[in-house]
């Protein structure tokens, strides 16, 4: 029991920041399974509401929704940069045991500079682990209280110039929502509702098996997908994205084990263009050098339903 427990920990912290669209860990020596600092985190919910408008049932004709998918494809390839807000919730099962975890989000994305930091804070069996990721420079910084005892340092970094253009591909949110839109077929408007004061149209995508293999943002690492579906809410006035609903359930086998796991993260994007820039704190400056140039292999995986 205390060996699949920890195992259950190791998958949700190591996915956590995959589903979040955080930086890849790369060879995975950067991920802990140690709380950072021992104390509680206050998570709090985003303070955005959705109120459906309308029966949930598709009043646009093909031609529309066409048009409804070219605008807001239009609008994502021409983002400089953007904040988002997002929250995540999952659960890891086995035969033995499961456990849920929460967590709070914050990213912000440097497109044209094609820089990210995500700022995230996962609270799972009564522990709380605080992390901030760098994807930068051809390099990946994590900064994280747990990695103090191992390394001598919160900060830790691996090069990853020979992968950069892949990582950056996977793990920005903007790429995942693009090619969303770009590959998925099976795409409908359902209707609009009101995202923070502002009218969106309602997508709804589901992704077939060949085009969850096309995704570059879905970097799964091997198993069955049974369930994997999109909602996104995009402005009826700028046509940009303003929230999305992803929902993943799937199985997966680590160290030999077979888990289910299944996955909702809803994102918010609070900011478009606004200037925004990724720096590096001083701090960094004494990050310690981890792994090296490591490639990433990927699994296409079957979705069964």
């Amino acid at each position: 029991m205390q060996r699949t427990r920890a195992l259950l920990l190791v998958v949700v912290l190591l996915a956590t920041p995959v589903l979040a669209g955080c930086a890849d860990q790369g060879d995975g020596r950067l991920a802990t399974t140690a709380p950072a600092d021992g104390t509680a985190t206050e998570v709090s919910a985003t303070d955005a509401t959705t109120a459906p408008t309308d029966d949930g049932e598709s009043a646009f004709s093909d031609a529309e929704e066409r048009e409804i998918r070219r605008s807001a494809l239009t609008a994502l390839r021409g983002v400089s940069d953007v904040r988002l807000e997002g929250v995540l919730d999952q659960t890891v099962s086995t035969a033995a045991a499961s456990q849920s975890t929460s967590a709070t989000f914050g990213v912000t994305i440097d497109a044209e500079q094609r820089r990210l930091v995500v700022d995230q804070t996962v609270r799972t069996g009564g522990r709380t682990l605080n992390q901030t990721t760098y994807l930068l420079n051809d390099s990946l910084y994590v900064r994280s209280p747990a990695f103090e005892q191992q390394y001598g340092s919160q900060w830790v970094t691996q090069n990853v110039a020979d992968r950069y253009d892949g990582l950056w591909r996977n793990r920005s949110a903007l790429s995942l929502h693009t090619n969303l839109l770009n590959v998925t077929e099976n795409l409908s408007v359902t209707g609009t509702e009101t995202v923070r004061g502002e009218e969106a149209y309602v997508l709804s995508l589901r992704p077939s098996d060949a085009e969850l293999a096309e995704l570059s943002g879905v970097n799964f690492a091997g198993g069955e997908v049974h369930r994997f579906d999109a909602t996104l809410y995009v402005s009826t006035e700028t046509d940009r994205v303003l929230r999305s609903d992803i929902h993943v359930n799937e199985t997966v086998t680590i160290r030999g084990q077979e888990l289910q796991q299944v996955v909702d993260v809803q994102r918010d994007f609070v900011a478009y263009d606004q200037g925004a820039t990724v720096t590096l704190p001083p701090e960094a400056d004494g990050a310690v050098p981890i792994g090296g140039n490591r490639s990433v292999a990927t699994t296409t995986r079957r979705v069964s339903a």
